[in-house]
């Protein structure tokens, strides 16, 4: 039974429509720190809406991390891409540049095709203590790498470091969401707790970068590296920790090396856009940092 599948496609455009009116929303924030701006965030109605909406897509998504392997529930996830490009445009009042529509189907193409090379089967994933705190050491260090490197950056670059540290994060957060669904489904224990705990934790860090991200301006390079990195940290720990299997024959990895590098392709696209502005910025205002200071 495939209905996993279904639940993938459907919560994608949910995310897409969540993530395009959290941005909009974010975009219109003051300069505040990297903590606080969650907390501005959260008395706009614009961006509960957003979460509101992402939130129902989040729980198709779960469904199907519940049911299906890492490998190809979280490529599923970019379905969403050309709609939230679409929807954000819309929503600023303005045209979608061919950069953006050039970019956004280049990214989209390269993972869907991951879904037709990649295997649908896999059995059930565990995760033992040990492996868990090997996972998220390794992932933290990632993600605090991500923070500096934003903080030292300003511009594309900066939005590219917090979008791979938020897409890193949510990928370890369908991890282990993988683990506990299944885990829940089909035998409830003290484990499954932890690994919801654990969860909760990376899922928060993940938004927590995700909206600053979207406030540097750059929706559709932050949502696109996003989209990428989730994927790509997913389906490594699928194959890496959880066993999880790639494809048997040698023109099957061909085929997805070469969509991973289509996928490349269209993030460097979104890379060189310039970010869609609500106001005109000062003549002599200098480039500021998006990563602040709390």
């Amino acid at each position: 039974m495939t209905f996993w599948l279904v639940a993938a496609v459907a919560g994608a455009p949910l995310v897409a429509l969540g993530a395009a009116l959290q941005q909009n929303a974010a975009m219109h924030c003051d300069s505040l720190g990297f903590l606080r701006l969650v907390g501005q965030l959260v008395r706009r109605p614009k961006w509960l809406l957003g979460s509101a909406t992402t939130l129902c897509g989040a729980i198709m998504h779960i469904i199907a991390l519940s049911n299906g392997p890492l490998t190809i529930v979280q490529p599923l996830g970019m379905s969403g891409l050309p709609i939230a490009v679409l929807i954000a445009a819309a929503i600023d009042r303005r045209r979608v540049r061919a950069g953006e529509m050039f970019g956004t189907f280049a990214v989209s193409a390269g993972l869907v095709s991951l879904l037709l090379l990649l295997p649908h089967e896999s059995a059930r994933p565990t995760l033992d203590g040990g492996s868990a705190a090997v996972l998220c050491g390794t992932t933290l260090a990632i993600i605090l790498g991500t923070a500096f490197m934003a903080r030292r950056s300003t511009g594309a670059v900066n939005a590219l470091f917090l979008a791979i540290g938020s897409g890193v994060a949510y990928g370890v957060f369908a991890a282990l969401t993988r683990v506990g669904g299944s885990t829940a489904i089909n035998d409830m224990s003290a484990s499954v707790f932890w690994v919801i705990g654990l969860a909760v934790v990376f899922c928060a860090l993940g938004l927590l970068f995700q909206q600053n991200a979207y406030r540097t301006g750059r929706f559709a390079l932050s949502y696109a590296t996003l989209l990428v990195a989730d994927p790509i940290t997913g389906s490594l720990i699928g194959v890496i920790v959880l066993n999880e299997q790639l494809p048997a024959s040698i023109l099957a990895n061909v085929g997805v090396l070469a969509a991973c590098a289509v996928t490349i392709a269209g993030v460097v696209v979104l890379t060189r856009l310039h970010p869609h502005h609500h106001a005109p910025a000062a003549p002599s205002a200098p480039p500021t940092r998006e990563l602040v200071s709390v």
